[in-house]
């Protein structure tokens, strides 16, 4: 019968203390910022931002692909409060915030200069792409236009032009007559806008492109409106 009363009174045990580990971990995993108030205000912010919290209590923070700091983070149950602590950029960064959880979605709220900002999360499983991060990778340029005309069989003889924007933000354009062009690139935050500055000439020459990715297909249009370019995108350079 002792033996029993002790079984059972194990499992109770052991049930209790399961819930109170997923309850304290429950804030772990990738989370997706959808939106952010200040003083009940929306404000526009960069799309995909993200937030990582891990089991260690460290956390990285980030945009699409790309993250943009690390640190640590604490939670007290009792009180709600989440505290954050950047390492990178300022030393000693710390933030404290009012958090509502549940399963799939979080509230955190914080003050800055005195102003209550609240940032509204969704639980995902995965880091989100942005129209930026499918830039990256080897493009063959199919057609040109310059003032509404068609100059590919003049600029692209060949057919075998190809422009490459690698993962370290450089570019490089092959297979033109006139020769190779290499260069780095920039995207913005807030429009879909290419930023190419173009360093195999004597003085670096800028050039800004407005940019739509659909599927495998990606069009440049210049922001001078006088330039077009058609390209699909290739899994191997072109000889």
């Amino acid at each position: 019968m002792k033996s029993n009363k002790f079984l059972i009174l194990l499992i109770l045990v052991t049930i209790i203390s399961c819930k109170k580990e997923l309850s304290d971990f429950q804030i772990n995993g990738l989370w997706l910022i959808k939106k952010v108030t200040m003083e009940n205000e929306e404000m526009i912010t960069p799309a995909l931002n993200w937030m990582l919290f891990n089991p260690d209590s460290t956390h990285a923070f980030g945009n699409g692909w790309s993250q943009n700091s690390v640190g640590s983070w604490t939670f007290q149950k009792s009180s709600k409060i989440l505290t954050i602590k950047n390492d990178i950029g300022f030393s000693d960064y710390k933030n404290s915030m009012k958090i509502e959880l549940s399963k799939k979605n979080m509230t955190c709220k914080l003050k800055v200069d005195e102003m209550e900002i609240t940032l509204f999360l969704e639980r995902i499983d995965k880091l989100p792409t942005s129209e930026v991060n499918k830039l990256y990778g080897l493009w063959k340029i199919d057609s040109t236009f310059i003032n509404s005309r068609d100059v590919t069989d003049s600029l692209n003889p060949e057919k075998k032009a190809m422009l490459f924007l690698r993962w370290d933000n450089n570019f490089e354009i092959r297979n033109y007559p006139e020769g190779e062009k290499f260069g780095i690139f920039k995207t913005q935050s807030f429009r879909q806008q290419l930023e190419m500055i173009n360093y195999s000439l004597l003085s670096p020459k800028f050039q800004f492109y407005d940019f739509i990715v659909e599927d495998e297909k990606l069009q440049l249009k210049s922001k001078d409106a006088k330039t077009v370019l058609k390209l699909s995108r290739i899994d191997q350079f072109l000889k």
